[in-house]
This record gives C-alpha cells, sequence and structure tokens, in this order.
C-alpha cells in the first residue's frame, strides 16, 4: 500500500474548530462534511457543513453550514445532528447523510445524553445542499439509539446495514448491534435488528463500524479501555468478539477512541490510533493515524503505516471510504482540545490520505 497526504483546509480562531470531517465519493464528485466544536464546552457542536471537490480531492470549497442541518429549538431544548457520515447509495446513485442527534439544554455547555436518534439526510444535486433530518422510527424502548460515527455497507439489493450503539433500559453500558433498513429514495425504514453486543467495561461497546470483506462481515467498536472486534456471515447477527490483538497475540494499545475499516485492492486494513508513538502528549493518544493490514481478525505489526502524522491535535474522530481503482479515501481534522495543544504545530487542518495498491 502507498499513501499521499494532504491538508484541504487549516486556520484556527481560539475559539472553535472543525470536527468530524468526512467524506464520500460519488461519480462525479468527492463530498465532504464537518461541523464546528466551541472549544470552551464538552462536545458542544454546531450544525452541519458542507464541502465539494470536482477534480478528484485536489481542490475543495471552502466548508459552508447546511441551513436544513442546522440546529432545532425546541422550548429549552436543541437538538443537534453529529456524528455524520457522508454515504453514496449506488442502488438510487443518491449521497445520503446518516449520523445521530446530540440534543442541550439552553446555556449548557455539553450534551444531556437524555436522547438519541438516528437520522437520515439527502443531499440534493440541483440545490447543491441537503435536506432536513429525517429520523429513523425504532421500536418502542430504543429512544436512546443512534449510528454515530460508524460505517454502513450497502447490499447488493440497495439494503443498507447500518451500525448503531444504545442504552438497554437502565443498563448503564452502551451495547452495539446492526440495523437492515431500506432506502427507497426518499425514506429510511427499518427492517430488522441483529443481536445485541456489550461489555460490562468502561461504558460499553460503541462506535460500530462495518465493512464486507471477501463475503464475511466485520464490526469493530470502541471501549473505554480497548479496542474490539467481531464478525459475522450475514451482516446481522455477530459473534467471535475479541480485543484487537497482532498477529503475535500481544494486544493493539487503543483505547477510547473509535476505529474504522480501509479497504485497498484486495486487502483489509484497519485504521486506528494507539499509545507508544511517542505520542504521550496528545489527548488520549489520537494521533497519529495508523493503518495496518487485517489477517484473521488480527493485525500484521510489519504492515503499520502512518497515514496522518501528529501535531499535538487529536485526530481520533476520522471517516474512511472507498474510491476508483481499488483506492481509499481517509479524512481527519485536528481537533483542538485541550487548550494549547497549537504550540505542537496543529491549526485545525483537515486532511485528505489518499491510498493505493
Amino acid at each position: 500500500m502507498q499513501c499521499k497526504t494532504h491538508s484541504i483546509r487549516s486556520g484556527y480562531d481560539g475559539k472553535q474548530c472543525l470536527v468530524h470531517a468526512r467524506c464520500c465519493a460519488a461519480p462525479d464528485l468527492l463530498l465532504a462534511t464537518a461541523q464546528y466544536l466551541n472549544v470552551e464546552g464538552s462536545d458542544l457542536f454546531s450544525g452541519l457543513f458542507c464541502s465539494i471537490s470536482r477534480d478528484h480531492g485536489e481542490t475543495w470549497s471552502e466548508f459552508m453550514p447546511e441551513e436544513g442541518l442546522a440546529a432545532i429549538r425546541e422550548g429549552d431544548r436543541i437538538t443537534v445532528g453529529c456524528d455524520a457520515t457522508p454515504l453514496y447509495h449506488r442502488k438510487t446513485g443518491k449521497i445520503l447523510l446518516l449520523g445521530h442527534t446530540a440534543q442541550y439544554r439552553e446555556g449548557d455547555m455539553s450534551p444531556t445524553g437524555e436522547a438519541r436518534k438516528t437520522f437520515c439526510s439527502i443531499y440534493n444535486p440541483d440545490t447543491g445542499h441537503f435536506g432536513q433530518m429525517r429520523f429513523l422510527e425504532m421500536p418502542e424502548g430504543y429512544d436512546r439509539c443512534g449510528n454515530g460515527s460508524g460505517q454502513s455497507v450497502e447490499l447488493e439489493n440497495g439494503d443498507l446495514l447500518i451500525p448503531v450503539y444504545y442504552y438497554k433500559g437502565k443498563d448503564p453500558f452502551m451495547a452495539s448491534m446492526v440495523l437492515r433498513c431500506r432506502f427507497d429514495g426518499e425514506n429510511l425504514t427499518l427492517l430488522e435488528m441483529g443481536n445485541s453486543l456489550s461489555m460490562s467495561i468502561g461504558r460499553g461497546l460503541y462506535e460500530p463500524s462495518l465493512v464486507c470483506h471477501q463475503g464475511v462481515y466485520y464490526m469493530t467498536m470502541r471501549n473505554d479501555e480497548c479496542g474490539c472486534v467481531a464478525k459475522s456471515t450475514d451482516g446481522l447477527h455477530y459473534g467471535n468478539m475479541h480485543l484487537w490483538q497482532w498477529s503475535d497475540g500481544s494486544l493493539l494499545d487503543n483505547y477510547n477512541t473509535q476505529q474504522h475499516w480501509m479497504t485497498v485492492g484486495d486487502e483489509l486494513y484497519l485504521v486506528y490510533t494507539r499509545r507508544g508513538a511517542d505520542n504521550d502528549h496528545v489527548f488520549r493518544h489520537r494521533a497519529p493515524l495508523f493503518a495496518a493490514k487485517v489477517e484473521n481478525m488480527k493485525l500484521r505489526r510489519d504492515t503499520e503505516t502512518v497515514l496522518v502524522g501528529q501535531r499535538g491535535a487529536r485526530l481520533g474522530n476520522f471517516g474512511v471510504t472507498a474510491w476508483e481503482n481499488g483506492k481509499a479515501l481517509v479524512m481527519a481534522a485536528e481537533w483542538m482540545q485541550p487548550k494549547g495543544c497549537e504550540k505542537y504545530g496543529s491549526d485545525n487542518s483537515i486532511f485528505l490520505a489518499v491510498a493505493e495498491p
């Protein structure tokens, strides 16, 4: 695998920074989404912004606010769509944005955690903008369930396998599962729910991402103390879960940070962060951003590659998408918290890494 990385924008005013930068590839454009974070708060997000490239990622438009994805105000509650990932839906030829909601009380500096819903928004190429958020209807008892920072899989018939994490009743630990949904070009409808995977450590298992490789489905999940992986033959029901390891059986020192999948040519890679990379000064060791080849649900240490280097700021909330000719795109924004991380050179740059066979 070879990788070339460049910055598509930079600049930091000391008050807010773009985060959750992710992109998808459609036949005639690359589309990226991100949102601003108020650095005075904890996960205090704006509505969503969008940027377009029509020259294979060399140049990008400014990130502009999407009016249809602005914060929703109802009384003293503010609902924001966040942790979103754009997806090109081959069956309908439409670009979707899948994510979930965070809710705040007026004047609060962090989410309330009271409600979480999976949303879908559709990009209109005629206007160049996304439409209003449409919320996925879930069965009773799943009012704290969302698709956040996840990679979904489109099946041959156009159905989507969407990973979500949620709280089961009064259980204090989050669990992860996969939803099979139908998208008809306008609406996203739940068809079936998979089995639940959980772990009674930290906050449980969350921020799951999916991939299908050589007919087998894999799900990677975040835990406060480790990263976990499970596999499935049907994409809905997962077993054989274990902690991420190197091929020699030693543990990958990833913790409290999401991981995502990358397919380059015929090879499957995991993209992740970890301890032990001269990065003790980085929040939760969330930079640099690495990739390593996956074989038998383990990582080959001799294939580890740095996709995006560290400059003091964390890179852990990132996105990966397949591209043309067996290539993959990885997009990551420098998250400018805690204050002072800029002294190592970070300036809220958004990096695009192009990996090819």
